[in-house]
């Protein structure tokens, strides 16, 4: 199986580094991109290359997000800071989401509308079930969507299970350390089936990367600037996810009486998580709301959860409420989520949401997980989950035209 796929490679950052030029590449992505992991280990390995670039290299990754988190975070998160490459990395948080294809299109879409000359580079981390399809032959699922809009944008990829799954078939690499799977010498690849290890498991993936873009160097045949190519018409038919934002809470919402705003200043929780929002909204009470009135397609919430967290009670445009849940098996303790409301037709609209009266059954939900450690959490602190409290961040909307 090929591990990478050149197509019209990276013409412009690979010359303005053999220029020694200022190179600014963003590594945009989850929990692997996050990490100090392939992201320092790669931007190290081209210091090296060209000791006369300025290399600058930007975390933009989020544990825990897919490409419908990112479409909303281009311009925040990535087109601010003028890259010259963007590394994309979500296949391991999308999975076989079929929408997947026209959420990373999106990506592309608004990183070509802004500069015709900021290559990108997709690249495929892999998980433990993932193995068994490298060793017959077969990519993931989520890689081959991708893939369709790689070919279609000629962008180069790089599959990383490839190599991973070789040292695994060759006795040389355990993909996950457990008490009945030992073998003398062989390296860990990780301790959750998710994330490599670090240096080990990174060192992998890190060589990939770097051997694939010598040999898309080697490639490169076009001189001077390069124009990539910005088709006028989307792989996906109406893909509206190249309209995707992230915005201010208060830019189109109004907030009943009991909510407060929390800023570093006063807050832990805020000062923890300042990487992400300026501020958080907080609300406790039952029977407290936020109501946004916007045109579009989708709405969403990028919300901090927690042992605390409650329910909402959503109205879209007056219709009967629903409740979505922001309490979930991974709140044993405070992190960064989000969710995405149904699809709309594409318009205005108003959406209220409403802290719910009713109670998640916490404990329940650990139970169901299989999670003891967080069931024994639920144990030791009752009193942090008998709350319903809200704490939101940004707004995520999707407006394409009318």
């Amino acid at each position: 199986m090929k591990d990478v796929f050149p197509r019209r490679g990276l013409p412009n950052v690979i010359q303005k580094l053999e220029n020694g030029d200022t190179v600014t590449i963003v590594y945009f992505g989850g929990s692997n991109t996050r990490s100090e992991g392939y992201r320092v280990m790669t931007a190290d390995w081209l210091r090296e290359q060209y000791p006369k670039a300025d290399i600058r290299a930007v975390n933009a990754g989020i544990n825990g997000t897919g490409s419908d988190l990112g479409c909303a975070r281009v311009e925040t998160d990535v087109l601010r800071h003028r890259p010259d490459l963007v590394f994309v990395e979500f296949v391991g948080n999308d999975g076989g989401d079929p929408e997947s294809k026209a959420r990373i299109e999106g990506i592309v879409r608004q990183i070509r509308k802004r500069s015709r000359f900021t290559d990108i580079l997709f690249v495929y981390t892999l998980k433990e079930r993932d193995v068994a399809l490298f060793q017959s032959g077969e990519y993931q699922k989520g890689a081959l969507m991708q893939e369709e809009v790689a070919d279609y944008y000629g962008i180069p990829s790089i599959h990383l299970g490839v190599a991973v799954s070789h040292l695994v078939s060759e006795g040389q690499l355990v993909f996950t350390s457990r008490e009945d799977v030992s073998i003398p010498g062989a390296v860990i690849f990780t301790h959750d089936s998710i994330h490599p290890t670090i240096p080990e498991g990174h060192q992998i993936y890190t060589d990939t990367i770097t051997r694939s873009f010598e040999l898309i160097r080697e490639l490169q045949d076009q001189p001077g600037r390069f124009v990539h190519h910005l088709p006028q018409n989307p792989l996906v038919p109406a893909n509206p996810w190249e309209y995707a934002a992230m915005l201010p809470l208060d830019s189109l919402t109004t907030f009943s009486a009991g909510w407060s705003y929390l800023t570093p200043g006063d807050s832990a929780l805020a000062r923890e998580y300042s990487w992400l929002f300026p501020g958080l909204w907080r609300a406790a009470d039952p029977g407290e709301a936020v109501t946004v009135q916007f045109e579009g397609t989708r709405i969403g919430l990028f919300d901090i959860g927690g042992p605390d967290s409650g329910r909402l009670k959503v109205s879209v445009d007056g219709g009967e409420p629903f409740i979505i849940d922001r309490f979930t098996h991974y709140n044993d303790h405070n992190r960064n989520q989000y969710v995405f409301l149904p699809e709309l037709p594409n318009g205005k609209h108003t959406v209220r949401f409403e802290l719910d009266t009713g109670k998640t059954d916490k404990a329940a939900v650990f139970e169901a997980s299989g999670n003891d450690r967080s069931s024994e959490h639920f144990r030791q602190h009752p009193d942090w989950y008998d709350q319903t409290v809200i704490r939101l961040g940004k707004l995520l909307l999707v407006q394409p035209p009318l």
